[in-house]
């Protein structure tokens, strides 16, 4: 669990801090933090949330080249690349909520919505198209904090990092294409949800930038060598599939005030997760029928809802994620333990790992 790594609330107090600041770098004569504050307030509440799993891998990276920290040791250019990867990935979920036209985002309402009620003439156009350049500037600051963090890293070590941070962010929109044109077509038995359509959204929209990239970052801003982050890559890999796999089954499943979003989500939006793939694998005609009828539905009502998790636990499907689940958590120890790193980084990634899968929200 995440307690069990060391300087974790420091690395999260730290990037808090910046988090508190997310328009520092991206002033001019022209442009103020007070007009950028205007425009952002009534959805600034979501940057004073989230867990900072991002931020977290960066450290993570970081110790697997330099060795353990002492708190007084934690640099600054490594809390600036945790604010930019916290930044990027709210980005991501403001656009990612206009797309699924979610109401709630960590609590608290999207930002569509925020913006949409911010104003008496405000209406849903409004608020989705100030959503859209809310995203826009969060995306700005996140570049600026990413520039902070590699300003005083070598050519070489400034160019690879850079090369990370943009496949990064092409990867993000590619996979979130993939996810938008799966949820266009329609299920059917001619065109069922397949487990290897969803692994590859997975692959490309979330596992890379929350765990993977990150890791990656954190090490190259420290030197890494060619080797090592190539192994961190193969340990990092299918932790991140199982991150995913497990963010897919509380979007289904979770406590929403743990959460922080209506339960069945993914079920109205019609993500298709692999739980969806492996459900009509695993049931009967029936339960495809009704996977069909009310997948992504408009009319979805709770015990619709209920019904389909009813579907996916009944089949075995999610029994069956949590077995893959676990299979990729081994195959990321199994990397680990080949790495050649200090036991108590091994530890500590050992640690994340398991936080990452084992998460309640």
């Amino acid at each position: 669990m995440l307690e069990e790594i060391s300087l974790i609330a420091e690395v999260r107090s730290g990037v808090g801090a910046r988090l508190a600041e997310p328009w520092k770098y991206c002033t001019s004569k022209a442009l103020t933090t007070t007009q950028l504050d205007e425009f952002s307030a009534p959805t600034i509440g979501l940057l004073n949330r989230g867990k900072r799993f991002r931020a977290i891998a960066a450290y993570m990276g970081w110790i697997s080249a330099a060795g353990p920290l002492k708190s007084d040791e934690i640099p600054d250019q490594l809390l600036d690349l945790g604010a930019s990867l916290e930044l990027f990935q709210a980005s991501a979920l403001v656009h990612d909520d206009i797309i699924d036209e979610a109401m709630k985002r960590r609590g608290l309402p999207s930002a569509q919505i925020a913006f949409m009620t911010s104003l008496l003439s405000g209406g849903p156009r409004f608020g989705e198209f100030a959503a859209i350049l809310w995203g826009d500037l969060l995306y700005a600051a996140a570049n600026s904090y990413f520039s902070k963090s590699i300003s005083t890293l070598s050519n070489e070590n400034s160019q690879r990092a850079c090369d990370f941070y943009v496949s990064m962010q092409a990867e993000v929109a590619y996979g979130q294409f993939l996810d938008l044109s799966a949820e266009t077509r329609e299920i059917s038995p001619n065109l069922p949800p397949r487990q290897e359509d969803a692994m590859e959204i997975i692959k490309h929209k979330t596992a890379r930038y929350s765990v993977v990239i990150p890791l990656l970052l954190g090490a190259a801003l420290r030197g890494a060598s060619d080797s090592l982050i190539e192994q961190l890559e193969g340990f990092a890999t299918p932790l991140g599939v199982a991150y995913q796999l497990r963010d897919d089954d509380l979007g289904i499943f979770g406590d929403q005030e743990l959460t922080g979003k209506p339960a069945g989500d993914d079920i109205r939006s019609g993500k298709r997760t692999v739980q969806l793939a492996l459900a009509w694998e695993m049931t009967d005609d029936q339960g495809r029928d009704y996977l069909m009828r009310y997948w992504g539905a408009p009319d979805l009502t709770p015990p619709i809802i209920d019904n389909i998790c009813a579907i996916i636990t009944g089949s075995g499907a999610r029994r069956a994620i949590s077995d893959l689940m676990n299979e990729h958590l081994e195959q990321s120890q199994r990397y680990l333990d080949a790495m050649p790193c200090d036991t108590e980084v091994k530890r500590q990634l050992a640690a994340f790992g398991s936080s990452l899968v084992n998460r309640a929200n």
